[in-house]
Order: C-alpha cells, then structure tokens, then sequence
C-alpha cells in the first residue's frame, strides 16, 4: 500500500510505443488487421479516472498484451457507470480515499503483467469490502488518435 501521488505532478502515463504495440499483439490474436506503420496516424495518450462500482467489477476483462495488459472486454454497464473502453490499460488501482489525497490501497499497474494487474485488481476490491466501501478508483490510460483539423485539412 502506498500513498497516491499529489495532484500537483504529472499524471501516470504509458509509453506510447508499448501501448501501440500492445494494441497490435492484441489485434493479431484476435485475427484483425493491423494499420500498417507508414498509415498509423498521430496519437495522444490521455488520462482518465474511472469510480468503478463493486456491482461491476466482474465485468471487466483484461488481455495479456506482451508489452501492456489492456481491458480487453467490457460489460455495457461498467461503460456506462465509468466511460472506460475496449483497449485501455489500467495504470493504478485504489480504493478508501481518505480526501486528503492517500488512499487506503493503492496499486501501481502502469506496465504490469496481467498477473500483477489483477493482483492489484483484487486487492483492492477485497480492501473495500472488508472497509465497508461500494467502489474503487481506476486510473486508465487510452491512446487516442489525432486526426488533423478542418483547416489543416483546408490549407493541403
């Protein structure tokens, strides 16, 4: 258990490499295609802090992607409680805020092997139902594409 970072520093952020090779190892398992790299547009990696209610925490399915686990299935409730997608990666798990920025548990999954992400996964779910607790805190990662603007596009 560790306390959380303050929210002055930068947020936890994946390498964008790991994370667009992750998404391949992924793809190729699942017999998709994938973007060759003279075609894969710009990407950003963005943030967001998901509260992921205990009701739904079996539906949430994570993927063993070499350089990344990402969540690889999702139930329509846990997108709809949380706005997480197929393709995330989990980066930190926490449950038991105690408002001042710490954390009763807290686990670091920022490039962790799906064995230590549901580790964390599990640990905190346990954390909050032993404390009475109807949630945890997920911090996810997604890459996003950059698609150019309107007047990019107008000035070519």
């Amino acid at each position: 258990m560790s306390e959380s970072a303050s929210s002055d520093e930068a947020p936890t952020l994946v390498s964008q490499d790991a994370y667009i090779t992750a998404i391949d190892v992924l793809k190729k398992d699942m017999g998709m295609e994938i973007i060759p790299e003279d075609q894969r547009p710009m990407y950003a990696i963005g943030k967001l802090v998901a509260t992921l209610p205990l009701e739904l925490v079996s539906g949430v399915r994570f993927a063993d992607c070499e350089t990344l686990t990402l969540i690889s299935q999702l139930m329509q409730s846990v997108v709809d409680a949380t706005g997480m997608m197929s393709l995330d990666t989990i980066v930190a798990i926490r449950a038991g805020a105690d408002g001042n920025g710490g954390y009763g548990y807290e686990g670091d999954t920022n490039g962790a092997s799906i064995a230590d992400t549901a580790q964390h996964y599990t640990a905190a779910i346990t954390y909050a139902q032993q404390n009475g607790l109807k949630e945890i805190e997920l911090e996810v990662n997604r890459l996003v594409p950059l698609m150019p603007s309107t007047e990019q596009d107008a000035a070519e």
